[in-house]
């Protein structure tokens, strides 16, 4: 019987969750993301704030492969800008910090990478892009992205770049993706190519070239995993790269 391929670790971070009253704060993640790896042949391996440096470093030497998740707004001064008095946002430093520091490492050694929503977005500023803080507020576009009644709808198309590693991946020119951001690029970090856009121009996908992989989306392929193919290729393709 030939021997079953070792299953690749993808490391994912936990995101912090403040306690209240009785409570103590907590670190948490969406469980979606650690199906959809664990459906794809990973072994997912959650990645906590630490406060040293060394001791993220440790647990990143354990990872084959990182997906950089959803969640809060990153904070405009990572950026350069303050934060707008129109705008309502929810930001964690300490998770800015630890993401940052990620990137650093997994762009510096090639390190297979998958980024979602606020993963993508992180990626961008810490290679030296920005944000729009809200899409509305700065009419970024004459829509808002953040689809609040599912987070599985599927509310607008994604045009794909050809040749892409995007395009590669799904094999298709043209998706219909879930949409649960109010935040998007703005100015591109150094180095990101985009390989995706929606009708209105808003940045959907971002890569960085010449990688084994390094992929970003703006859409939430962890909630469609379970009923979109395509959604499935992206954590195959990066387990893949893992191996």
């Amino acid at each position: 019987m030939s021997a079953r391929p070792a299953s690749p670790v993808v490391g994912i971070t936990l995101r912090p969750q403040p306690g209240g009253d009785d409570r103590p704060a907590r670190l948490v993640q969406n469980r979606a993301y650690f199906d959809a790896l664990e459906a794809a042949g990973a072994v997912p391996l959650g990645i906590p704030l630490l406060g040293d440096p060394d001791r993220l470093r440790a647990l990143y030497e354990r990872c084959d492969a990182i997906c950089l998740p959803g969640g809060p707004d990153v904070e405009p001064n990572r950026y350069g800008e303050e934060p707008r008095a129109d705008v309502t946002l929810h930001t964690a430093g300490e998770l800015d910090e630890t993401e940052a520091l990620l990137v650093r490492w997994l762009v510096a050694e090639d390190r297979p990478t998958l980024a979602i929503c606020r993963g993508m977005q992180m990626l961008n500023v810490a290679l030296g892009g920005s944000l729009w803080q809200d899409v509305e507020a700065q009419q970024a576009s004459p829509r808002s992205h953040e689809q609040r009644s599912s987070r599985t709808l599927l509310a607008h198309d994604v045009h794909i770049e050809p040749g892409s590693l995007l395009h590669r991946v799904v094999g298709v020119d043209t998706l219909a993706v879930n949409s649960l951001h109010h935040q998007a690029v703005h100015r591109i970090g150094e180095g990101l190519h985009v390989s995706g856009r929606a009708d209105d121009g808003i940045v959907e996908a971002l890569e960085l070239p010449d990688r084994r992989f390094l992929l970003a989306v703006q859409w939430h392929p962890e909630e469609l995993a379970g009923e979109q193919e395509w959604a499935r290729r992206l954590f195959g393709a990066l387990v893949s790269a893992a191996r």
